[in-house]
């Protein structure tokens, strides 16, 4: 397992590619959409130009001490592990990178297995995966031209913390959190002063993905929203033509 400071790069071919955030599915939950996450994960698979990256808690995992109430849970957590391998499998290709949740820990906690890198290994792509967070650069390639992209992915904690975060972090395009169930998108542009002596705007982009779960069960007594969806946000990346990045990072939902 690689750790999270070693980044992953993808040389990506096209004019525009859309990245879907993937996150809060929660299989295995009673509230979990899994017939609308199969078929966006279907239109995905359909269409070349379209990523994910994964931003934790892909499954339920409810254990023992959990605040997950484990009787109402749809199926065990090795069940729920198999069924999101073989939901992911037909777009493993299309993973950019993935990042362990609160939910997947549980088990980590307790035996030290990580579930979402076994996910990862069914899935042959273990090198995409970073427990904490992952630092991903995306090349947008054509001919001898290409654009240069930096995403970081994490799971997430609490809204405050995911605004504070944004303000800690240099080099990055855009930050994808998940966590708090509620679709969010924030644009917390920076003012840099150059080493050449210029002082410049940094444009970034601050985005928390939605959760597949139907009201009801803990994220309703949580006061979570409920944002099941078919039609999650995405960042679009968008070829410039020239070798030195300059491009901006549209969000689409």
């Amino acid at each position: 397992m690689l750790d999270d400071f070693t980044p992953i790069i993808h040389r990506l071919p096209g004019r525009e590619t859309r990245v879907y955030a993937v996150a809060d599915v929660h299989i295995g939950a009673k509230e979990c959409d899994l017939d609308g996450f199969a078929a966006f994960l279907k239109r995905i698979e359909r269409d070349p130009d379209s990523y994910l990256v994964l931003c934790g808690d892909l499954i339920s995992n409810g254990v023992k001490d959990s605040v997950t109430d484990v009787y109402e849970e749809t199926m065990p957590p090795q069940a729920q592990v198999d069924m999101c391998a073989e939901l992911l499998q037909p777009v493993a290709g299309r993973i950019l990178g993935a990042v362990s949740g609160n939910h997947e820990r549980r088990t980590k906690k307790s035996v030290d297995v990580d579930v979402t890198n076994y996910i990862m290994c069914l899935l042959k792509i273990p090198e995409l995966y970073r427990p904490n967070m992952a630092f991903v650069r995306v090349n947008l390639v054509r001919g001898a031209t290409k654009d240069h992209y930096a995403l970081l992915l994490v799971h997430g904690k609490t809204a405050n913390k995911r605004r504070q975060f944004a303000y800690a972090v240099e080099g990055v395009d855009a930050i994808v959190s998940a966590h708090t169930h509620d679709g969010e998108v924030q644009k917390p542009a920076k003012i840099v002063f150059t080493k050449s002596n210029n002082v410049v705007v940094k444009p970034m982009v601050n985005m928390c993905a939605t959760s597949w779960l139907r009201p009801g069960g803990y994220s309703l007594a949580g006061l979570m929203p409920a944002k099941a969806t078919s039609d999650p946000q995405c960042l679009v990346l968008e070829f410039t033509g020239s070798n030195s990045k300059t491009g901006q990072v549209r969000v689409a939902w």
